[in-house]
């Protein structure tokens, strides 16, 4: 009986503190438990040598984790540099951040081949392999190369840039050909879905394409799109537990403004510098809107390692600080900020207690914060939502109020809006975006995409012809 693996850069283990867990994360553990299987990933932590680098096995009911560190080198320059300082930034549309190092690629190369090796000796002949994110895109090119013929697929969770974006990187060529060896790649969008067919189309010089299906060198490739969802209904349930969990904020106490919930990590993709601007710009020009509102931030540091994501935080904290002493009194501050993690429960119950959660962000694969956020409402009195256009969320949830991060009037123009909507429209608008997030969950996501990873038409395997010759292939039947 075949079984499913997974590969994604970090494991949710089980039993442990899963505060930090992000929204892949959850994800997955959502998507594995029905199934069982072996998930596979970096466990977090880093070693000085590669002979210190063992595969650590936890057996937890039918699921198999198969976690192992970094060497500091690899952690350098397959982590910190190849994947958040090129990758990262490219795909988000920030070309003016990436920082490409020859040596970066290499490395970011040698860690994909050695977690192929791991899936090599894991995975019988009928077990499909399920690979997630920007961290992995080439280990399907050397599972090939291995001599693997299992089907392979593929799952982006941030955005797919457009050509034009991708030719200014100098492996852009490679990664092409690695992506062709996934018999499906899966995008959160229908944007980035046809972006990704572009590329591979144009850069490869595929001469056939069907639809959603590229024709290259006797395989097929199935470029499709797979919103994320969330689970509903155990959302709904962990936002109503009579058992309340300990908050950051005090939203017990009856306060005469709404409060506004913002979930994000430090990272320029987030928006956060763009939505202090927009209430700076707010309470300037309208100062009648001080002490109606509160913005409660969570702001996660993270990836401090790089120095771009340091600047920001130092900048963050900053602007926040600014904006308290300029507009702030003695009994109210426009933005009261956490920078501590929350768990999934507690997060659930906070979502419940807003009045509005504003997600800002500038680019953004899909944005699970503005789908939990909806799912965690009170049917009877739902908040509303803010959302960035440039959210994959925001091509589903079409009744958010949907804005534009980089122009404040758009901004403040919606910001009115929800403090002021109706009740009779926000239940009309919750009862919209409700049922988009059943119609979508994360069961439909995940079973959609298996299902169609079994029935991929992948019918051949490259091998290489030569030593070094990487992009050269034969084809074996």
């Amino acid at each position: 009986m075949s079984k499913l693996i997974v590969l994604s850069n970090r494991v949710n283990l089980p039993k442990s503190d899963n505060t930090q867990a992000g929204g892949l994360a959850v994800a997955l553990q959502d998507a594995l438990q029905d199934i069982g299987g072996i998930w596979v990933g970096w466990n977090g932590s880093r070693v000085d040598q590669t002979k210190e680098q063992k595969f650590q096995i936890l057996k937890h009911q039918n699921v198999e984790y198969h976690t192992s560190p970094l060497t500091e080198s690899q952690y350098q320059g397959f982590y910190c540099g190849f994947a958040n300082n090129a990758l990262w930034p490219l795909m988000h549309d920030q070309h003016q951040l990436v920082d490409y190092q020859p040596q970066d690629f290499k490395i970011y190369q040698d860690v994909n081949l050695r977690f192929a090796k791991h899936l090599k000796q894991v995975a019988s002949p009928h077990d499909i392999i399920w690979i997630h994110d920007y961290h992995f895109l080439s280990v399907a090119h050397y599972c090939r190369k291995l001599g693997m013929r299992n089907r392979i697929g593929f799952f982006l969770h941030i955005p797919f840039p457009e050509l034009r974006l991708w030719q200014t990187l100098p492996a852009h060529r490679d990664l092409a050909h690695h992506f062709a060896n996934y018999d499906v790649l899966g995008l959160q969008t229908s944007r980035d879905q046809e972006n990704c067919l572009n590329f591979l189309e144009q850069t490869l010089k595929v001469q056939h394409r069907h639809n959603e299906i590229l024709n290259y060198q006797s395989r097929k490739i199935h470029v499709k799109c797979y919103p994320i969802g969330v689970h509903p209904v155990q959302l709904q349930n962990q936002a109503s537990d009579t058992h309340l969990e300990k908050l950051p904020f005090d939203l017990d106490t009856v306060q005469p403004y709404k409060t506004i919930i913002s979930v994000d990590r430090i990272d320029y993709s987030k928006g956060l510098l763009e939505k202090i601007g927009s209430l700076q710009s707010l309470l300037e020009d309208q100062p009648e809107f001080k002490n109606q509102f509160q913005q409660l931030q969570i702001a996660c540091p993270c990836r401090l390692d790089v120095k771009t994501y340091k600047n920001l935080y130092t900048q963050f904290k900053a602007a926040v600080h600014e904006l308290n002493s300029q507009h702030g009194t003695a009994d109210w501050l426009p933005f009261d900020c956490s920078y501590d993690t929350l768990g999934h429960e507690a997060l659930m119950q906070l979502y419940r207690k807003a009045d509005i959660c504003w997600v800002n962000s500038i680019r953004d694969g899909m944005n699970l914060v503005a789908k939990e956020y909806i799912a965690a409402q009170d049917p009877l009195d739902p908040g509303v939502l803010i959302l960035s256009k440039y959210a994959g969320a925001a091509e589903q949830m079409k009744e958010a109020l949907l804005v534009d991060p980089y122009e404040h009037d758009s901004m403040a123009k919606a910001l009115k809006k929800a403090l002021r909507m109706s009740k009779s429209e926000r239940l009309e608008r919750y009862r919209y975006l409700s049922q988009g997030l059943k119609n979508f969950d994360i069961i439909r996501w995940r079973d959609q995409f298996i299902t169609d990873l079994k029935n991929s038409q992948s019918l051949r395997i490259y091998r290489p012809v030569a030593a070094g010759a990487s992009n050269q292939f034969s084809v074996h039947a």
